[in-house]
């Protein structure tokens, strides 16, 4: 408990560094924004506004650089806590939730926290390997999901209640302790030289976003009368047509960018299909290996293509040709 306790302490400290490092991070970008309106303003102390403008940037990228570090180690620190709590109930147990805990026994998973205790045999659950990608890659986050019977963790389970997923994070105790009871772990296994290998692209399509693509569109339209603007007043009110033209042209380069990236992205890749929503949290990469089939279907009025996995399935969109060129290029795949 003691170690608990001091993992929770730097975690902490270093959270709150990292958060202290980030907002002097953004003061330094407000006093660039400034140096460089006054900068645009004409200001007669243009040697002291470039030396401003040079600090600032560099305070930015090197308090950002530092915030990220810290919150990185505060998290570092917090997963070493959640381990220590983990040990000092067992050697051989794990959270499955905020404050939910499995622990492997003899022949039974008691799955227990403070106001509850059951206790599941061995063959009536299925553990299983899964590596989370967010993007087309080996790398990813790699889990242990166990299925188990509803009727154990939900009080009023039906008949014929699907079987409940609860996640932990894949650790090489947890594999020992799999291997020292004899139970099989099924799914992908992590590889010794896993890396940060990039996947290669047969196809993709695109389906813009047509909603985010048009506030995109009245957004450029703004910025450039803005722009147009502070053009028009540079000839007659330098002191207001120059920052003028700064906000238009900022705003400009945010629509264009809010218009690119206003679409998701379903492509097919040699190793798997990928699904690249507008954010990045939601996209999702399966690998073959993971895929048992797939099947052309319909959900909520959409034509999808469903991927049945050990594990569950997903829903991908179904734009015109894809679910065709996969049938072509990855048949066996694909249901008759």
């Amino acid at each position: 408990m003691e170690e608990s306790k001091r993992c929770h302490r730097f975690g902490k400290v270093w959270g709150a560094f990292g958060w202290v490092f980030i907002v002097f991070a953004l003061l330094c970008m407000a006093g660039l924004v400034v140096s460089l309106i006054m900068f645009g303003l004409g200001n007669e102390q243009m040697f002291l506004l470039g030396i401003l403008s040079g600090a600032f940037t560099g305070g930015a990228a090197l308090f950002g650089a530092a915030g990220f570090f810290a919150v990185k180690r505060g998290d570092l620190w917090l997963a070493r806590e959640r381990d220590a709590l983990e040990r000092s109930d067992g050697e051989e147990s794990f959270f499955i939730g905020e404050d939910t805990l499995a622990t492997f026994g003899e022949s039974v998973l008691s799955i227990h926290n403070k106001e509850r205790r059951v206790e599941v045999p061995y063959e009536e659950i299925r553990f299983v390997s899964v590596c989370t990608r967010r993007k087309p890659r080996e790398k990813g986050e790699w889990s242990v999901l166990m299925e188990i019977p509803a009727s154990y963790l939900l009080k009023k389970a039906k008949k014929n209640e699907p079987p409940v997923l609860v996640q932990t994070d894949a650790k090489e105790r947890l594999c020992r302790a799999l291997e020292r009871h004899g139970l099989l772990l099924l799914g992908e296994r992590r590889k010794e030289e896993e890396g940060a290998k990039k996947f290669t692209r047969m196809r993709k399509f695109d389906l813009p976003d047509r909603g985010k693509r048009r506030r995109a569109l009245w957004m450029l339209l703004l910025g450039a009368l803005l722009t147009g603007g502070g053009v028009g007043l540079l000839f007659y009110m330098t002191a207001i047509g120059a920052p003028v033209i700064v906000v238009g042209g900022y705003i400009v380069l945010r629509a264009i960018a809010s218009y690119q990236r206003g679409k998701r992205v379903f492509a097919v890749y040699r190793e798997g299909l990928y699904l690249a929503e507008l954010s990045s949290r939601d996209s999702f990469f399966l690998k073959w290996e993971e895929i048992g089939s797939l099947s052309a279907a319909e959900a909520e009025k959409q034509e999808i293509i469903r991927a049945e996995c050990l594990y569950g399935a997903y829903d991908f969109p179904r734009p015109d040709g894809a679910y065709e060129y996969i049938k072509e290029n990855f048949p066996d795949k694909c249901a008759e």
